[in-house]
């Protein structure tokens, strides 16, 4: 469909649910997938947020079951108002007007960027726990899935953006390492995973409540996955310090709730093998964005994902095929 007519379609859906011509719809950023955002205000000056989500490329059923897990579970999060699911609109509720990007972007003030990812970390703590209730409604992240997300940093990353061909590629025996970061992201405890949990995706309202958006992607997952999304983050970098200091509070209270029973040595391991999963997924992503979708924004932060991974891959000797590839193709 003509990108003006759905859009037409869109305002005119919005007016008649919303029962007023007197509302102003402004377009907001979109995301990497194939929605598109508005922020609505009508004469009552409540916001809404208006989602287009063309039903022929997003799943968007289990976009409502989702939020409506995530609402039993009293986390804060996107509320469904209405929708039309034969063509995609949802009225959504407005968590904020900014991110926690934005705010760690503009806002350098410890003791805020502190309190908004403690509260950060105490909302992700209640979907790892809270959710055991609701993980049978999941999707599982097995071994297939995870694989197929790192093969993106192959066909888009390595082929599509570096033009490297299947026998360059051959001489780093990537799959090695991308097998044993499989292999380790199953061997963790597995709890109830947004998926893509980072600071584009928690909002920030003007009185200071956060709250979650883009969860639809929720999985039956490891239990690094979320908090590695976070605290090395694709979008900003928190310093090693901080990192620390988070993955000592968040283990502590894994134990206490006794939702992992394992050392603090180890699961630092977990967590930075798992964020080795992410960022090839990623990388991946950025690049298919740019190659596949004309999206060349996302391709800025690969340098900072990258550099995730090479000082990972510094650390652990399986990991040195990845350290390998990194010398030969991004320090040079």
């Amino acid at each position: 469909m003509n990108p003006n007519k759905r859009y037409q379609l869109l305002e005119r859906w919005a007016r008649e649910t919303l029962d007023s011509s007197q509302i102003e719809i402004y377009p907001i950023n979109s995301d990497a997938s194939f929605r598109n955002y508005f922020r609505v205000s009508d004469h009552s000056d409540n916001t809404y947020i208006i989602m287009d989500s063309p039903p022929d490329k997003e799943n968007n059923q289990q976009f409502i079951l989702i939020s409506e897990i995530l609402t039993k579970m009293e986390i804060p999060s996107t509320v469904v108002y209405a929708k039309d699911l034969s063509m995609g609109f949802f009225i959504l509720s407005d968590l904020g007007p900014s991110t926690l990007l934005d705010h760690n972007l503009e806002i350098r003030i410890k003791t805020k960027r502190q309190e908004h990812y403690t509260e950060a970390i105490n909302i992700l703590f209640l979907i790892q726990k809270n959710g055991n209730t609701f993980v049978d409604q999941l999707p599982v992240y097995d071994l297939e899935l995870l694989e197929t997300e790192m093969n993106l940093f192959l066909d888009w990353y390595c082929i599509k953006e570096l033009g490297m061909n299947a026998a360059q590629l051959n001489e780093f025996n990537l799959e090695n390492c991308f097998k044993y970061l499989s292999e380790s992201a199953l061997k963790q405890a597995q709890v109830f995973n947004h998926r893509d949990y980072h600071s584009r995706n928690i909002m920030i309202s003007k009185q200071g409540e956060l709250g979650i958006i883009d969860f639809q992607d929720a999985v039956l997952g490891p239990i690094t996955y979320d908090l590695v999304s976070l605290l090395r983050d694709c979008y900003i970098e928190l310093s090693e310090n901080e990192i620390r200091h988070w993955l000592e509070v968040v283990h502590q209270r894994l134990i206490n709730e006794d939702l992992i029973d394992i050392s603090y040595e180890k699961f630092e391991v977990d967590f930075d093998l798992m964020g080795c999963q992410r960022h090839l997924k990623a990388i991946g992503i950025f690049s298919r964005l740019k190659h596949r979708d004309g999206k060349l924004n996302y391709m800025k932060d690969v340098p900072r994902t990258l550099g995730y991974l090479n000082k990972v891959s510094k650390k652990y000797d399986v990991l040195e095929p990845l350290q390998n590839f990194i010398n030969s193709t991004y320090l040079q």
